[in-house]
């Protein structure tokens, strides 16, 4: 089990995001070959390629956004503006990061076999980061303890499926997804932090697993 908040876990995925960021992208051959290999795939399997590009939509601002209003919504009716507030300031700082780091990064995308490439540049992934930040924030805030872990499974297979998915449509290099990724989890800790310190979350968020209550003391010992 994994706590976001742990400040070793921080730093480690800060670690990750930069090598990903200095490291990664058309310098790497690696990479370079990956996306040359995928884009004969997708010529040859142009179904799976249509599943996909289906499949990655579910990164897009019209999902991510709605998941967050929908939890933000619960949370209203749960009586918990701050709460739903902290998720809200959580998923549109993230994104606006995001836009930001992809300008000042300058990462150009890959160009193998793709007819159609996003405006905005490459690192980070935006649909990766943003996937994971929304699903897992809205997971980790809204769900109760009990029901926690299969819910945040559920967000972290689909922020693994868009981000597989972006890398897979030649949008995106892998370490822009590796980057992204880094940076959801990074969001939603740091999101948890503050909700802790704020008093309006519990004090403990584990990403798998579910808050046992204590053991009472054993009277006959």
């Amino acid at each position: 089990m994994t706590n976001l908040t742990k400040p070793v876990v921080m730093i480690l995925l800060i670690s990750i995001f930069a090598v990903a960021a200095v490291a990664g992208g058309p310098a790497d051959r690696f990479e370079v070959g990956l996306l040359q290999s995928l884009a004969e795939a997708r010529a040859e399997w142009p179904r799976l390629t249509a599943l996909v590009a289906g499949l990655t939509n579910l990164g897009g601002a019209y999902v991510t956004l709605s998941v967050t209003a929908a939890a933000s919504l619960w949370l209203l009716f749960r009586r918990q503006p701050a709460v739903a507030l902290l998720l809200v300031a959580t998923v549109l700082v993230e994104r606006t990061l995001v836009e930001f780091m992809k300008d000042w990064i300058g990462r150009p995308r890959p160009h193998f076999g793709v007819d159609w490439l996003p405006s905005s540049l490459a690192f980070p992934s935006g649909h990766s980061a943003n996937s994971l930040t929304a699903f897992l924030a809205a997971a980790l805030i809204v769900a109760a303890p009990a029901r926690r872990g299969p819910w945040v499974m559920g967000a972290l297979l689909l922020a693994l499926v868009v981000g597989l998915s972006r890398i897979y449509l030649g949008v995106h290099w892998p370490s822009d997804v590796i980057g992204g990724w880094a940076f959801g989890l990074l969001a939603v800790g740091l999101a948890l932090q503050a909700g802790r310190r704020l008093g309006l979350l519990e004090p403990q968020h584990q990403i798998v697993g579910r808050h046992r209550p204590a053991l009472p003391e054993d009277k006959t010992a």
